[in-house]
Parts: structure tokens; sequence; C-alpha cells
């Protein structure tokens, strides 16, 4: 791929090279009147003069057509980076909006609960303010964060929630978005029922280069979907790599894949 683009750079350079060395000729033909008599006599340049102005072309060419892609791609980067700030930025009050109603709910049914919820939420917070700020973290911290996500919602909601982490995904190397696995398994609460009757079962698993969190359906009906967890997720990671997520939406099973990140 970047052989191919290097080649298009090329033939593009050569073609404007081109397109500029017959414009400067007619610019010289229009405007200097012993160039229009010498005209007259014959093609007023030899082969080498030619050779001689096409290379400073090509020079000049090459300038300018750098300056200009690197211009461009500057300011690429630049609108992929504030657009990945502000999807980093929805992370936050999302995941507060949603834990502040759980605490909220906890503090009129058992009040010392809710004082441990809170006390796992502080540390769990901590996290959101002094990662997501970066555009990727290792799996171990994220993997650490998860756990203690996981803590808050074995507080919450008891056996009706089991997230089973496979033993192989923690040997893994490599990066995610922040708070990409949270908020996948938030997602699958938020939509599927969850009780000790029928407990939801959320697992992460690994092919070696990607993570897939999966869940049986269980929907309920009633859920609101603000498409803020999946889309965010998606998003940070167009504008992180290539390699696109990955979802598979059975009639059964729902399964969400996201790659590692060297």
């Amino acid at each position: 791929m970047k052989i191919k683009k290097i080649i298009h750079g090329v033939l593009l350079v050569l073609g404007l090279s081109v397109i500029g060395l017959l414009f400067y000729y007619a610019v010289w033909l229009l405007l200097d009147e012993d160039f229009r008599e010498m005209w007259q006599y014959g093609w007023p340049w030899t082969s080498w003069m030619m050779l001689m102005d096409y290379t400073a072309t090509c020079l000049v060419t090459t300038l300018v057509t750098l300056y200009y892609w690197r211009s461009r791609e500057k300011a690429e980067r630049e609108r992929d980076k504030f657009r990945l700030q502000a999807l980093e930025n929805q992370l936050s009050p999302h995941f507060v909006f949603n834990n502040f109603s759980i605490l909220a709910d906890l503090i009129e049914v058992d009040p010392k609960r809710a004082s441990t919820y809170l006390m796992n939420l502080s540390k769990v917070y901590r996290y959101t303010l002094s990662h997501l700020d970066h555009d990727k973290v290792t799996l171990q911290e994220e993997l650490a964060f998860l756990e203690r996500y996981l803590d808050l919602l074995q507080q919450r909601f008891g056996e009706g929630i089991q997230v089973r982490i496979a033993p192989d995904v923690a040997k893994l190397q490599g990066k995610l978005p922040p708070a990409a696995l949270q908020m996948l398994i938030e997602n699958a609460i938020k939509h599927n029922e969850h009780t000790k009757e029928r407990p939801l079962i959320i697992d992460v698993t690994s092919d070696g280069q990607r993570i897939s969190v999966s869940n049986p359906k269980q929907p309920i009906t009633t859920a609101e979907s603000t498409q803020v967890g999946q889309h965010n997720i998606t998003e940070r990671y167009r504008l992180l790599t290539s390699q696109k997520v990955v979802i598979n939406d059975t009639p059964n099973r729902y399964c969400v894949t996201i790659p590692l990140l060297n």
C-alpha cells in the first residue's frame, strides 16, 4: 500500500511538472517579444536546455507538493485528535450518570452497601480521570480497571450478572482505547434482562489478536438506547487504526470483537 502511494506521488509530480513547464514556456512566449521573434525561426530550446528546465520544474513541483501534503496531513491529524478528544469526553459523563443512578437506588435500599459502593466507585472514577486523556492504554491496565468495575456490578446486581474472562486474555500483549471493555459490558447489561433466576452471562474471550465480548440475548423491551457506548468505541477505533470493530448479531447471541492495538 505504501509503495503504491509513492508511485502515485511520483507520477503526480511528473505530470504536474510537464504542465508547469508548458505553462512556463507559454508565459515566456506571451510576454517576451525577443522570444517570439526567435520562435519564428524554429524551436528555441535544445534538448539539454529542456531537460534542465524540466528537472528544475520537477524539483519545484516536488517541494510544493510535499509542503501541501504535509500541511494536509497535519490538518487531518489535528482534526482527528480533536474528534478523538470529543469522543473520550463522552465517556466521563456517560459513566458517571449510570453509576450515580445505581448509587441513588442503593441509598434508599441499603445505606451501608451504598457507602461501600461509593468508595469503589471513587476508585473506578479515578481511573477515568487519569486515563481518558490517553488514546490507548495497555490491556493489563484495562483489565485492572475492569476488575474494579466488576466489583461494582457484583455489589449492585449480585448473581444476576456473571462476567467470565478467559484465562488467556490476561496473557495477551497490546493496547485498547480506555474503558472499551467496560463500555461493552455496560451495554450488554443495559439491553438485557439480568436477574438471579435468569442471570446474564457475559463472556470475554480472545483469539490472540482480538478480544470478544459476547452474551446471550435476553432483551429488555423497555430499554432506551442513547447509542453513546458502542458508537464511541467504533469511532475511536476508526480514528486510531484501519482495523475494524466487528459486530456479530445473531438471533440468540450478541458479540462485539475489538482488535488489540500495537
